[in-house]
């Protein structure tokens, strides 16, 4: 089962990766999974570039992101008892 980032977590990933770090650098600080952070990554892109030419992560679009998808995804179980909506 994953684990969700908070969005605590997301403005430190933010500034390690504004810092220069890389993935697997912030992966190991955070105790996380090298593909969770490129996922995250993936989720807080906004197409801008940094000035060292990586494209930019965004806390707070990874943020707004993550809680869009669990609205769309509403409750399961409820979902699953009632049959598809």
């Amino acid at each position: 089962m994953s684990k969700s980032r908070s969005y605590e977590e997301r403005k430190k990933i933010q500034k390690m990766w504004e810092a220069g770090e890389t993935v697997t650098e912030i992966a190991r600080k955070l105790n996380a999974p090298t593909r969770s952070i490129y996922a995250e990554m993936e989720r807080g892109r906004n197409g801008a570039r940094l000035p060292d030419q990586r494209l930019q992560y965004d806390a707070d679009l990874a943020q707004r992101r993550w809680q869009e998808a669990i609205e769309r995804r509403g409750n399961r179980k409820v979902r699953q008892a009632t049959g598809p909506v």
